[in-house]
């Protein structure tokens, strides 16, 4: 005779994860909203909690410590949400690798860059100086330097391949000057801080760039 299948059980863990999840998406937007007023180092783990309206272990237990809470805040940032799908296969940068003209890389690179960078450059900013106190932030910040290097390194080989890529640079050059454009200061200084309209900061990106790398 067979066993009746667990429905209550089943509906039960269904309620316990979704608000599980619940919490630990308050708990990182609360983060995320303090390490962009205060800092990193102006934010305490009470402060989160209290923004969170949960208790401290909850903090600990249904999502980590300080350190983790601003990597994976940066990384939902960087994405733009929380599914776990890394910015490589989502639907934008394969569209963008599969395109074969120089100028139209370099367009929708900047549009796609400009996007990623109002989404990250305030916690860029805070992990940027954070770094300089905080072994575990510095580790974060030669991280996102890497993936920097590394994305540029990935346009580099798609103009590389279109034969778009300028002959006055070698792919190495090529990378390091995308590694510039690339930083997300450049976005908090012109659009944050000098007023400039996101429309107008993609626009000279995409001028910028192409100036730069095209033949």
């Amino acid at each position: 005779m067979s066993a009746s299948p667990p429905t209550k059980r089943t509906y039960r863990s269904g309620i316990r994860a979704r608000h599980a999840e619940a919490t630990r998406r308050a708990i990182l937007t609360a983060a995320s909203d303090l390490f962009a007023a205060h800092g990193y180092a102006g934010t305490s783990i009470d402060s989160i909690a209290e923004a969170a309206g949960v208790s401290r272990s909850t903090v600990f237990t249904a999502a980590g410590g300080k350190p983790w809470l601003l990597k994976t805040a940066y990384d939902q940032a960087l994405i733009g949400d929380d599914l776990p799908v890394p910015l490589a296969e989502r639907p934008e940068s394969q569209h963008l690798q599969s395109l074969d003209d120089g100028t139209e890389i370099i367009t929708e690179y900047a549009d796609l860059l400009a996007r990623i960078m109002a989404r990250v450059s305030t916690l860029y900013d805070v992990i940027r100086i954070a770094a300089d106190t905080d072994p575990d932030v510095a580790r974060l910040w030669a991280d996102i330097g890497r993936q920097r290097r590394e994305g540029a390194q990935q346009i580099v080989a798609l103009l590389t391949t279109t034969d778009a890529l300028t002959p006055r640079l070698t792919p190495d050059r090529a990378a390091d000057i995308i590694t510039i454009y690339n930083d997300p200061g450049l976005h908090r200084h012109l659009v944050g801080d000098r007023n400039w309209s996101p429309e107008d900061f993609r626009h000279w990106l995409a001028r910028a760039l192409g100036n730069e790398l095209l033949t």
